[in-house]
């Protein structure tokens, strides 16, 4: 049964809605601007709420999201995980410190020594062999991961039986395209740097950020296999079509739709109403 509205993002309006809701699921937001995409009601935590009207959603995205911001948000985080009982938290963290502006930090020009860090890497495509400070990389993962473990560790000291959603976001169109809001603008946040270290090719270019994204998706399978009640969503292949992104790391209105849709709703099923 709808509940009227259920999205929010101040919490004394959601200590309302709960209290006057006492039976309706509640669910968690905690990310990035996949969660909170201004101005455009089309991101994830908007798509997610019209399709479980039921339930009631906090939502605790900021488009921009870093390891600083993540930090300075947990002291919060963990009261509203010892307040509310979720059902599920759903996080949304990692891309920036992947395919963000990090990735100025840990591209390189090709005839640049590499140190391969301690990570077992595979085989390793040309490209990134050539382009990648991987022992750079494997700090920023690291970083990434460690900032999501510590929000699992709220949980399980809080909040056991809430189950944690984590996403692999999906393979990005290094396009060049900034995200802007009249005269307000934010990137390019990827082919600037990679056009830098001397990858001009956008299927090069795909190569390399494809790859980044597929490391990250596999220390969150490491991540999810070790500690209870965390589902993993594998939205790489989603966004085959540069039509289907409105910048380099933000997806369309449809984009978002169809990551919503196709690989949200279905897990989220039998968990929220």
């Amino acid at each position: 049964m709808a509940i009227g509205r259920n999205n929010f993002d101040q919490i004394g309006q959601y200590q309302e809605a709960v209290e006057n809701n006492p039976d309706a699921p509640r669910a968690l937001c905690f990310g990035d601007s996949w969660f909170q995409y201004v101005p455009h009601p089309t991101d994830l935590n908007k798509q997610i709420a019209r399709s479980f009207k039921g339930s009631l959603f906090l939502n605790e995205g900021v488009a921009g999201r870093d390891s600083a911001t993540w930090k300075a948000a947990l002291p919060r985080i963990k009261r509203e995980i010892a307040s509310y009982a979720f059902k599920t938290i759903m996080l949304s963290n990692g891309g920036n410190d992947i395919v963000g502006s990090e990735l100025r930090e840990f591209v390189k020009e090709a005839d640049r020594p590499q140190a391969p860090g301690s990570f077992d890497w595979g085989v390793l495509p040309p490209q990134v062999m050539d382009h990648v400070r991987l022992a750079a990389f494997q700090c920023a993962l690291q970083y990434a991961i460690e900032d999501l473990i510590e929000v699992v560790q709220l949980r399980d000291l809080y909040s056991r039986d809430s189950i944690i959603f984590l996403h692999s976001y999906a393979y990005i169109w290094p396009s060049g395209d900034a995200f802007q809001l009249g005269p307000f603008k934010v990137g390019p946040w990827v082919a600037p740097f990679l056009s830098a270290v001397g990858v001009t090719d956008i299927r090069d270019q795909r190569v390399i950020t494809s790859w980044l994204v597929d490391q990250f998706y596999r220390r969150l399978q490491v991540l999810a296999s070790q500690y209870a009640n965390i589902r993993l969503i594998d939205s790489r292949t989603a966004l085959p079509d540069r039509r289907q992104w409105e910048n380099e790391i933000h997806p369309t209105r449809t984009g978002f739709e169809r990551i919503a849709k196709d690989y949200w709703v279905p897990q989220l099923k039998g968990i929220l109403k």
